[in-house]
């Protein structure tokens, strides 16, 4: 049992209080209600988080470097605001994240790897999109890419890519306008049967194919009216 300092709080329960912030306010993010170059003053964000400023700080330190917040001197933390430039470069960044760990997947993942990850394929890929599954979609998304790059046990490339794909997600959610019914279907199980067949140069070309069918609609759409 951790000890308990003479204020009653445990060193446990204080180093949650930053990750408790962060989740609440990045959710508030990627959800839109924070909406870009909102100013998240570090008072509102207590109240809005439960916590008191200094866990607040902390959380907003981790948010810009994710690069969902941006801090600017002598203002405070804002939301980022996405620019095409930040999204091609992240893309780039992402491509060479992402197909790096398509290559070393394909010549490892093991029977129960690819059963797990087919299950979560299998959601993405016949769960209907509409408003009520946006957010269910969106962690399932995430949770693919994230779980295929621990496969490579390189903790690098899984902070790399969890970074990559918050900002992603902020990108997609703002700028994607096209019907979520026009995009290929079984996506990710066809990726996941590809990576599976254990080829490396065939895993890069899809998840290569993958991260392009993602980005060409959002910088198709950059600059037209919501």
């Amino acid at each position: 049992m951790a000890a308990r300092p003479a204020n009653g709080v445990t060193e446990e329960n204080f180093q949650t209080m930053p990750e408790l912030a962060y989740k609440i306010i990045s959710r508030k993010i990627l959800d839109g209600e924070f909406q870009p170059g909102m100013r998240l003053s570090r008072r509102k964000m207590a109240e809005v988080t439960g916590v008191s400023v200094i866990p607040v700080i902390e959380a907003l330190k981790r948010l810009e470097d994710d690069k969902l917040v941006e801090s600017r001197p002598q203002w405070g933390s804002f939301v980022t605001v996405p620019t095409l430039e930040k999204v091609i470069e992240t893309y780039q960044f992402r491509e060479a994240i992402e197909c790096q760990v398509a290559r070393m997947v394909a010549v490892s993942l093991t029977p129960e790897q690819k059963e797990e990850l087919g299950e979560i394929a299998q959601i993405l890929d016949n769960t209907p999109y509409s408003p009520e599954t946006t957010e269910q979609m969106r962690d399932m998304h995430f949770k693919f890419h994230t779980k295929l790059a621990s496969y490579t046990g390189n903790l690098l490339l899984q902070e790399a890519l969890r970074k990559i794909n918050l900002f992603w997600i902020l990108c997609k959610a703002l700028r994607e306008t096209r019907s979520r019914f026009a995009a290929p279907r079984y996506w990710h199980q066809r990726l996941l049967d590809v990576i599976a067949q254990g080829d490396p140069e065939e895993a890069d070309k899809m998840m290569r194919l993958h991260i392009m069918d993602s980005l060409d609609p959002i910088v198709e759409n950059w600059g037209k009216e919501e």
